[in-house]
């Protein structure tokens, strides 16, 4: 069975929430330019990756998991919120 050493895998939950974030806000500031289809493709790549992420933190502890769902919620949110005003 593998081991894990749990600073290791803090870390690299830690770095793969922080590309994720990166990702959505790329998304977001790729909205309507010519590379917007390859910003939202990333962004579901890492949308996937911090999914399985967030399973995977609950080897490491309650605390890490709750981490990684909220990078997942803030991604989630972050892709669907309209930023701009509404025109009435």
């Amino acid at each position: 069975m593998l081991s894990f050493e749990p600073a290791s895998l803090i870390f690299g939950l830690a770095i793969i929430q922080g590309i994720g974030l990166a990702s959505a806000c790329l998304a977001r500031i790729g909205e309507g330019s010519i590379r917007q289809t390859s910003c939202q493709r990333l962004f579901l790549g890492c949308l996937a990756l911090v999914g399985v992420s967030t399973m995977l933190a609950m080897l490491v502890g309650p605390g890490a998991c709750v981490a990684s769902g909220a990078t997942l919620a803030v991604m989630v949110l972050t892709a669907t919120w309209d930023f701009g005003g509404a025109v009435l």
